[in-house]
């Protein structure tokens, strides 16, 4: 059934009948447990050092991402990189999913909405502020979509167990990096969000949709608090983006 709306956004189908299922045209070839990185060049060195192999691979008109197997003492993980913005992290859970996938621990970057949030923090979002399209697709309109409980409790605990400091609260996710306005970072502060990014929403939706536990590690980037922008160099954070690979991989161990 479809609700109405006068905006197509949230005009929400509460059906479970799409056209399309990836499970129609994946085999299952991945194992459970999964990490998703959006850092690319830190991937491949770690891919290199350890000698990973290919499982399968995520395909689309403009490249393929291929997913690793990274061996731990009791089992094999899947390591890959997700297709950009909030539709292609729907996509990637959703075709990982079909695959085999059932638990996601994913890490990535993020603007500092607050200036006191230094170059590299860990920051654990708790909730999303669905700030674009996506989302909507998997849950009736609402302002924000939390992280799933059981993945984020597992996510918490693992941190402090490792005596790692971290921040938590709500991320933005925004479908226009340059439309992060003064006056709008300013209501997304005041609402509590501490970072902005293109695809937690969307990550956190499919995740309720689904039941499928999935948690979310960023560390703090650019510094977009300010009267400027202030990238920090956070592209070139190359220890701090392969260390947060390793935590990820090393938390994923008892999700």
């Amino acid at each position: 059934m479809v609700l109405d709306s006068e905006y197509p956004i949230c005009e929400f189908d509460t059906g479970r009948d799409p056209l399309i299922r990836p499970a129609d045209f994946l085999a299952k070839t991945l194992p459970e447990k999964c990490v998703i990185t959006f850092f690319r060049r830190e991937l491949e060195e770690l891919v290199r050092e350890n000698q990973l192999p290919v499982l399968d691979r995520l395909h689309s008109e403009v490249l393929d991402i291929p997913v690793y197997g990274y061996p731990l003492v009791s089992e094999t993980i899947a390591v890959t990189m997700p297709f950009c913005t909030a539709p292609g992290a729907a996509s990637t859970i959703e075709e990982l999913h079909a695959m085999g996938c059932g638990r996601f621990l994913v890490c990535g970057g993020a603007g500092a909405l607050r200036g006191e949030l230094s170059l590299g923090e860990i920051v654990v979002p708790t909730a999303a502020v669905r700030d674009e399209g996506t989302s909507y697709h998997y849950l009736p309109p609402s302002r924000e979509v939390e992280c799933h409980p059981e993945a984020l409790a597992c996510l918490l605990s693992g941190l402090e167990r490792m005596g790692l400091p971290f921040t938590t609260g709500k991320t933005w996710t925004t479908d226009a990096i340059y439309r992060e306005t003064p006056d709008l970072i300013r209501r997304r502060r005041q609402e509590g969000c501490v970072t902005v990014e293109m695809e937690a929403a969307a990550f956190f939706a499919v995740s309720k949709y689904y039941d499928i536990p999935l948690a979310q590690l960023l560390y703090a980037g650019d510094d977009v608090s300010g009267e400027a922008w202030d990238a920090r160099g956070w592209d070139r954070q190359k220890n701090v983006r392969a260390n947060l690979i390793q935590t990820a991989i090393d938390l994923i161990r008892d999700f």
